[in-house]
């Protein structure tokens, strides 16, 4: 399906789904001025003179409009998901499976892994958030490696590890993470045939 090896497509989909999740997180974000005048605008009418009331009222407020970041646990599920729905429908025309209904399936029980796997991490193990998905990632990227037998992809993953959990668990680690990942991409397409790949 193209030129160069399979595997180029799910990395650089992960990349540019990453890419999306940051826009998207950074989209969501909002100003301190933003923040204070939603409250101002929400903020309840009171009478003059009943300071206190209005202090207990308007804590609420504050509370929920001014938290402006996405929970980053969510956005790492999503952003999975899409990474492994789009290799499967990738897969399914580069390898054409012969039992369809197998393949379907595999499809839909990597796609509950994800966030039965995430909840195992953050009740079992205790990981953050912003830890979880990286790792998860990872995860994925050496199942990749193992069903292509590529050591590039091996490596990769490795990377990818190193910049996303061990060094930023946080966007700019995601962002810089995704450059590796489509690099990769672009390197799998220039090196040319499967044939060629270790």
């Amino acid at each position: 399906m193209g030129r160069g090896p399979r595997y180029w497509f799910p990395l650089a989909l992960l990349g540019f789904a990453q890419i999306g999740a940051v826009t998207v997180q950074l989209l969501w974000r909002r100003s301190p001025a933003e923040s204070e005048s939603a409250n101002l605008l929400l903020s309840p009418a009171v009478p003059p003179g009943a300071t206190e009331y209005s202090r207990a009222l308007r804590w609420p407020l504050d509370f929920h409009v001014g938290d402006s970041s996405l929970p980053a646990g969510p956005v790492w599920l999503v952003t999975l998901g899409v990474a492994v729905l789009g290799t499967a429908v990738w897969y399914a025309f580069a390898r054409r499976p012969g039992r369809v209904g197998w393949f379907a399936l595999g499809t839909i029980a990597a796609l509950l892994a994800v966030p039965l796997l995430d909840l195992v991490g953050s009740w079992q193990f205790r990981l953050g958030d912003g830890l979880r998905g990286p790792l998860l990632a990872t995860l994925g990227l050496l199942l990749l490696a193992a069903y292509e037998r590529s050591r590039f992809v091996l490596l990769t993953a490795a990377a990818f590890a190193l910049v996303a959990v061990v060094l930023s668990a946080d966007m700019a680690g995601m962002l810089a993470s995704a450059m590796i990942l489509l690099a990769a991409a672009l390197v799998a397409l220039l090196r040319g045939n499967p044939s060629s790949m270790p």
